[in-house]
């Protein structure tokens, strides 16, 4: 079970570390099933469309078989494509589909008096899968092509002299519409890509790989999510400590090691920390250098002088790049930067990668809290080893080393009444040696202890206090005890509970209620209201002690999982509460 462990946590690093491209090449299964609704409807604009023209020409009693037949063809390549889909087959994620629909229509256009044809309106079936499958400029190719090709096929196809205004009136309301749907299409694909992006920066935050891969996955994230040549973040090797600074680097086509990232000194990193880390910074170099800056505080543009660029772009051997500053506790202590990617990056670019790094500070403040507080237990815990081995081991010995001692003194003394001196030392050897099997299996299977909830908590709540400069009290309201399991359970909702208040309430004090009763045992997580605008921010009418608010959904599924419920609400003190019942 352990190989299999190990096996499936390198599989998920490996996963974490080679991100799969952005894009329908590989689709998601949400994406499958857009796929399959895309396929669905095609097959319902050809058959319908084949059973409009079949009563048509019945009660016309004209039959123009090219048009049934290719309506009939186009019908079965519909099914085809969506059979294939139903399979997930890639062939049909691939951006030749819409093209292939494009050219099936041509024909319908030539066989139906080209300005006339009521197959125009087919055109935009394509536009629209290709602007909201892959974005603005599929759709605006896709668009432009639909123009020309439609206005080529209706010249040809005209069996008379065509007045230009009704000839160009079609190929505008394309270009026209076509231009309205590639930009709500590209927007909408725009959004989709960047909200997978936070959710995949939100996978990659596993505690258990540390902070250095977290960081260099994330990183590789978010350059190929911009299909850049390079990402590099520079920050602090502590926070807080502007003595050394670590300088991450992930690059396109390299695996991102294992190592630990170099430090610098901060007379080097003062370099890529220019010009001010109040700025973020567009900086271009075609044929001259072009710098823009970008107040984070003012969201305004300002030109910004182009030497030190041009020396930063020597340095990381760029182009061009995108430089936004990095946070800590709302103070800019680093910064990251996107090389050689986009050709153009606006004002919205800049925007998200600065909510982005908003979003991944707290992510890379909380595994490195783990990590110390992890490290902090395993110390604390090799120190009461360390104290029950002095006293349940050596200081024992070292009585029998006394009694030896004292033998061979009555030895050499010519005392050789010794028997009963050597039956106690026996005796107190037996006792110690069943002593150190118990402890020695304490070690391995631990003992079933029911005080150990309130002590783990209150030295979390220390700990957590000092990192985090958020005062915590523990109160408990009678006897608090649990056996191991249920301990470990609640100390993880308590550990859940304090980093929600971290990342979201931004207030100085915090307050772990538990209340322990025969049936039923109440935990209670309490900080002062948060800030307008926080995630977690309550309103609460008047005439109400409280209304529900959010349900952070780690803590509910813990609490539900161990027969529980949670609930969240504002009490008469204006607190905000997360409230757990577990039953005993």
């Amino acid at each position: 079970m352990g190989e299999v462990a190990r096996a499936h946590a390198n599989d998920r690093l490996k996963s974490v570390l080679h991100v799969t491209p952005k894009g329908p090449a590989h689709p998601l299964s949400e994406q499958w099933i857009d796929l399959r609704l895309i396929a669905g409807m095609r097959v319902v604009l050809g058959t319908s469309a084949l059973l409009v023209v079949l009563i048509e020409s019945m009660e016309a009693r004209v039959w123009t078989t090219p048009i049934h037949l290719t309506l009939a063809l186009y019908s079965l390549y519909g099914l085809l494509i969506y059979h294939l889909s139903v399979r997930r087959k890639p062939v049909v994620a691939h951006k030749i589909i819409p093209w292939l629909d494009l050219l099936w229509y041509l024909p319908l256009v030539a066989f139906t008096s080209g300005t006339n044809s009521s197959f125009y309106y087919f055109f935009f079936f394509s536009i629209i899968v290709a602007s909201f499958t892959w974005g603005l400029t599929d759709g605006l190719h896709l668009t432009l092509a639909s123009a020309a090709i439609y206005t080529i096929v209706t010249v040809i196809a005209a069996s008379r002299p065509i007045a230009v205004n009704r000839l160009l009136l079609a190929p505008i309301g394309l270009l026209i519409f076509g231009y309205i749907i590639a930009r709500w299409g590209g927007y909408h694909t725009e959004l989709k890509n960047r909200l997978k992006l936070l959710k995949d920066v939100t996978v990659f935050s596993n505690p258990r790989f540390g902070i250095d891969r977290t960081i260099k996955a994330i990183l590789e994230s978010v350059r190929d999510f911009y299909d850049a040549e390079a990402c590099l973040l520079v920050i602090p090797g502590k926070p807080g400590d502007s003595d050394s600074y670590q300088m991450y680097r992930v690059a396109r086509g390299i695996y991102p090691s294992r190592s630990a990232p170099p430090e610098i000194g901060p007379e080097a990193a003062a370099q890529f920390l220019s010009p001010s880390l109040e700025h973020a910074v567009i900086y271009r170099k075609n044929h001259s250098s072009h710098a823009r800056l970008f107040d984070v505080k003012t969201r305004v543009f300002s030109e910004a002088p182009t030497g030190a660029g041009d020396k930063l772009s020597g340095m990381l051997d760029a182009q061009r790049y995108l430089s936004v500053p990095v946070y800590y506790r709302h103070q800019a202590v680093g910064r990251l930067y996107i090389v050689n990617g986009p050709m153009q990056i606006d004002g919205p670019d800049m925007e998200f990668v600065l909510q982005l790094m908003d979003h991944v500070t707290p992510v890379m403040e909380n595994i490195r809290l783990i990590d110390n507080l992890a490290s902090d237990a395993a110390e604390t815990e090799r120190r009461r080893i360390a104290h029950d081995i002095h006293d349940s081991v050596i200081q024992p010995y070292l009585g029998i080393q006394f009694g030896l001692s004292a033998l061979d003194h009555k030895l050499e003394s010519g005392d050789v009444a010794i028997r009963a001196d050597v039956q106690e030392l026996l005796e107190l050897t037996k006792h110690e040696l069943a002593e150190l099997r118990r402890f020695v299996w304490g070690l391995k299977a631990g003992e079933e202890r029911m005080d150990v909830l309130l002590p783990a908590i209150e030295r979390y709540a220390e700990r957590f206090s000092l990192v985090t400069g958020i005062n915590v009290d523990v109160e408990s309201h009678g006897k608090v005890k649990v056996n191991d399991r249920l301990a470990a359970e609640l100390f993880q909702i308590v550990a859940e509970g304090l980093s929600n208040v971290r990342r979201h309430a931004f207030c100085r004090d915090a307050r772990v209620e538990i209340s322990c009763k025969e049936t039923s045992l109440q935990l209670q997580i309490k900080n002062s209201r948060p800030r307008a605008g926080s995630p977690v921010e309550v309103e609460r009418p008047e005439g109400h002690e409280g209304i529900r608010a959010f349900r952070p959904r780690s803590i509910a599924e813990r609490a539900a999982a161990l027969g529980g419920e949670t609930q969240v609400y504002v009490d008469e003190k204006d607190y905000t509460v997360v409230s757990v019942g577990i039953p005993l």
